[in-house]
């Protein structure tokens, strides 16, 4: 047991230490996480519930949405290879899929390198043990697509809390739990084979990662 505290403390530490020396800068996710993200509107409304798996070297995200927590007729299920600037959206039930071109790239995931810190804060008790997270607040313009964001991560570890998107067409608000710094299953990234030879459809030049949650 005092060897656990005593670890807990060193790498509380170095967490400080690295945080101190950071200068600020956007910090990088880890390679591979996952878990459950909610998104909601800031009218309240329930937009999607799910598990989220996320590649932050490949730049590739999948989204399976929760059919037991969503009050709807179709669910997402979505694929995105940023780097590609490729979406699939995958009916696995009925082995279809759709492909769209991305053009506008950015997202929730990572912290865009333009970021601009805002605060650090704890949620929750800074004195009581476990009973806080101290979390680092960052923010920026998406002028591309006349939007603002803001984004909270753990301040060690540099793991989605939660995020919030603000545009002319919706305003958004996003919450990640249980995240893990592992992927179960690496083929989450990979198109099912019926995705394959399936032409692309056309897009709007600021189709977004933010257009998949609507009402």
């Amino acid at each position: 047991m005092h060897t656990v505290k005593l670890l807990c403390v060193v790498f509380s530490c170095l967490c400080a230490v690295a945080w101190a020396s950071s200068n600020r800068q956007p910090c990088h996710s880890p390679p591979l996480t996952s878990g459950t993200m909610k998104v909601v509107s800031t009218g309240g409304h329930d937009l999607a519930s799910g598990e989220f798996s996320y590649d932050s070297k490949a730049n590739k995200f999948r989204f399976v949405e929760d059919t037991a927590h969503a009050n709807k007729t179709s669910y997402m299920d979505v694929l995105i290879h940023f780097e590609e600037g490729v979406l699939y959206e995958i009916d696995s039930k009925n082995e279809s899929c759709k492909k769209e071109t991305l053009q506008f790239r950015k997202h929730l995931m990572e912290i865009p390198p333009d970021a601009t810190h805002e605060s650090e804060i704890y949620m929750g008790s800074p004195s009581v043990t476990e009973q806080g997270l101290r979390v680092r607040v960052w923010n920026g313009k998406l002028p591309e697509l006349h939007a603002h964001y803001s984004l909270s991560t753990t301040s060690c570890g540099c793991l989605p809390v939660s995020g919030s998107y603000y545009g002319d067409k919706k305003d958004l608000l996003f919450s990640f739990f249980g995240v893990e710094t592992e992927v179960d299953d690496p083929q989450v990234f990979v198109p099912p084979a019926y995705c394959e030879g399936v032409t692309f459809e056309e897009a709007p030049d600021d189709h977004s990662f933010f257009d998949l949650f609507h009402d």
